[in-house]
């Protein structure tokens, strides 16, 4: 049971490793700058890459010699998790972290046409050959690598994920609670504290999602408040 599990999970760590390589790669092409924080975990890993891809191997391996439903198939696969976890996410923590608004052939934003074809070539790559070699690598391993790589990975994955989800939700700074008093004074100290004990983090997340935005209303802005306090800190330090 356990190496199953470790099986599947070392797919899914290749999986979004391979998913950060690639957001990396078409970022840097976009934006003509290298950019090497993508995703708000700390570790080089986008764990949607790794649902994706672990889904679609699961799923669509029967219609491997048929490559139209493939890909129509895996197209739609990750058009619907990336849908979901947009919107999951963004009730969780009351950001959005992605909005393809401006792209043609959108759906709230949160997916769109050109991303889904992408995603529909991505379904054929992995189920006719990449699933394949990878699937083969593991299990000409012996057994005991598994379970120490496995474990030796897992460990610090469930960190990180514990720990970024952790300062995530403490990045939402609530202003509802604060009726007929002016908050604004509050509100930054809270964002201040925060933003100290957890500072090499912050600045990473900013840059991984540079267009993230509050989708509430009365939730304090937390790029531009950033900006701000690191403006203000510099004129203090020059002075």
């Amino acid at each position: 049971m356990y190496y199953s599990f470790l099986f599947v999970f070392l797919l899914f760590i290749i999986y979004s490793v391979i998913g950060y390589l690639v957001e990396i790669i078409s970022c840097t092409i976009y934006f003509k700058k290298l950019s090497l924080s993508r995703g708000y975990l700390i570790g080089p890993y986008i764990p949607i890459y790794g649902e994706g891809a672990i889904l679609i191997s699961i799923l669509l391996n029967k219609y491997k010699d048929d490559i139209l439903v493939l890909f129509i198939m895996g197209m739609l696969i990750c058009s619907v998790l990336e849908y979901f976890t947009s919107l999951i996410m963004e009730k969780l923590f009351k950001l959005r972290w992605w909005d393809y608004s401006t792209m043609p052939f959108n759906i709230n934003g949160r997916i769109c046409l050109e991303y889904g074809v992408l995603f529909g070539f991505g379904g054929v790559l992995i189920v006719n050959y990449v699933n394949p070699f990878l699937v083969n690598f593991l299990s000409s391993l012996p057994k005991s690598y598994v379970y120490v790589i496995g474990t030796v990975v897992l460990i610090p994955f469930l960190v990180d994920l514990i720990e970024s989800t952790y300062i995530i939700f403490h990045l939402k700074v609530n202003i509802n609670k604060y009726t007929n008093q002016d908050a604004t004074m509050t509100i930054k100290r809270e964002v201040i504290k925060s933003f100290k004990k957890h500072r090499t983090f912050t600045n990473r997340l900013l840059k991984a999602f540079p267009d993230v935005r509050e989708v509430k209303k009365g939730q304090v802005d937390i790029k531009k408040t950033m900006k701000k306090i690191k403006k203000e800190r510099s004129k203090n330090n020059e002075k």
